[in-house]
């Protein structure tokens, strides 16, 4: 980072913590100010489709989003949780610092940032002047600990995915048509037996185990944002009776679909 960045040429936004997961997931959004995303819970994948890159980010993680800069994210296990600090920048090398991209965090600094973000997120809860003042110094020491990534932004490939992956994204646009896995090892063109071998050479989890985690965390979608009942949400998702939705959801989330729904607010 550019250590010339003096604390009175940043601007204060809100900070914010939340909850990341198949349903709350990150953007696709663009902002015209700096965000710096932090990850202190689990596991985010963070894709910039104009820079044609990923980041993964293993808590205690985060990256400096740069203005202007599109990108859209998602937890890849169960959920995450994470938090925003958006900011303006006003330096006289501003030009340089809001140019498309992103910062990572200094090797092995990751813990260390981490703590200042914290208090950050405390003194954030007050508007009094001394305690503006001191986030912005706090922000201006945690600038200090990004710098651009290695090979300034690291390529991937991004390109169609393979039959498999493409099945299984159909089958999850699909799931109230999906009662059995031979429902979708039809969309690959192959057997059931050909498709669980094909499915354990690629995934860690059982073509059965998958099936399910895509039918609850559609059901937990549904839960939180519309007024379905639980009866229609489970044929929604492709279960047959009501009762083994709730059975299924309650032994694998550890709260009974109600109380799911009551529960659940989104990230923002």
């Amino acid at each position: 980072m550019n250590t010339s960045i003096q604390a009175n040429q940043l601007a204060l936004g809100k900070h914010q913590f939340g909850r990341i997961d198949q349903r709350m997931k990150v953007g696709p959004v663009t902002w015209a100010f700096h965000d710096l995303f932090w990850v202190h819970q689990g596991q985010v994948e963070l894709e910039f489709l104009d820079l044609e890159c990923k980041e993964l980010l293993d808590a205690p993680a985060g990256v400096l989003i740069l203005p202007n800069t599109a990108f859209s994210g998602y937890a890849t296990d169960d959920f995450a949780s994470a938090s925003v600090c958006h900011f303006k920048y006003s330096g006289g090398d501003v030009a340089n610092f809001c140019a498309p991209g992103y910062l990572v965090v200094r090797r092995n600094e990751g813990l260390h940032v981490q703590n200042q973000i914290r208090l950050a997120m405390e003194l954030s809860q007050s508007d009094a002047p001394e305690t503006i003042d001191r986030r912005q110094r706090l922000l201006r020491s945690i600038l200090d600990g990004f710098e651009y990534p290695e090979k300034r932004l690291r390529k991937v490939s991004l390109g169609s995915k393979n039959r498999l992956t493409a099945s299984w994204k159909q089958a999850a646009d699909h799931l109230e048509n999906m009662r059995t896995l031979s429902d979708v090892a039809r969309l690959a063109g192959v057997s059931e037996s050909g498709f669980r071998k094909q499915h354990r050479e690629n995934y860690t989890k059982s073509a059965g185990d998958y099936l399910r985690d895509l039918r609850l965390k559609k059901g937990e979608e549904l839960l939180a944002t519309t007024g379905f009942s639980v009866s229609e949400i489970a044929h929604l998702v492709g279960y047959q009776h009501g009762e083994t939705f709730c059975t299924a959801f309650r032994k694998s989330r550890g709260l009974t679909a109600g109380q799911y729904r009551r529960w659940s607010k989104p990230f923002a």
